[in-house]
């Protein structure tokens, strides 16, 4: 009786992360399409809902660390609560780059900046791709998915890479002034660690799932 208690406490966290990948998946999906169409409406809603994301994590933190308490775990267990905490710091974190990346898009807006920076809308549904890949991962302990997602980090770490070299360059010919450039360049920062997240993710499913990273 108490194994089964603490199973559908367990249940419950499971399904808890997945509602809160849900909310995640669609704050990234709303924060490039901001940044693509230079959305002040949809990046203002994307800043407000850290709230409702805020209140999610902290209810599965203390679902997880009561769960931890109701008896001791046995290993599978133990690994399923220890990657649920560190899954859903990461979710938490992609939240608020989405969040930080809305913000930049308020000052760009201000300043009647038009976003022309093609290689960022690149990055941004790459982006989109990798959270919804880890996600799924996460909710099917997909491990050939999970690897996808690792693979897909490399290519975001090259997206930025490149960017980097696109402002220096066009910052050289005149075509971009230097604060719009920084402004570019901190947004292709922030999806390049929405895809470091992304990865951890994977690499938590893959350890949820085999005791292996």
């Amino acid at each position: 009786m108490f194994r089964s208690k603490f199973q559908t406490e367990l249940d419950g966290i499971n399904f808890d992360l997945i509602e809160l990948g849900r909310v995640v998946n669609s704050v990234i999906q709303d924060c490039v399409h901001s940044l693509a169409n230079n959305d002040l409406e949809l990046s203002q809603q994307v800043i407000e809902i850290g709230h409702e994301t805020k209140a999610q994590v902290e209810k599965i933190e203390e679902r997880a660390l009561k769960a931890m308490l109701m008896q001791q775990p046995v290993a599978r267990d133990m690994r399923f609560i220890t990657t649920a905490l560190k899954v859903v710091s990461n979710m938490d974190r992609i939240s608020r780059q989405a969040r930080e990346i809305c913000h930049i898009v308020s000052d760009l807006h201000e300043m009647d900046y038009k976003f022309d920076a093609e290689l960022l809308k690149t990055m941004g549904e790459h982006a989109i791709d990798m959270v919804q890949n880890c996600i799924e991962s996460f909710a099917n302990l997909d491990i050939d998915l999970a690897t996808k997602v690792k693979h897909q980090d490399d290519i975001m770490d090259n997206y930025f890479k490149e960017l980097k070299l696109q402002m220096i360059e066009r910052i050289k010919n005149k075509e971009e002034n230097a604060d719009s450039a920084l402004y570019f360049m901190m947004i292709g920062k922030y999806l390049e660690k929405i895809g470091d997240n992304s990865e951890a993710i994977a690499n938590w499913t893959s350890y949820c799932k085999s005791g292996k990273k």
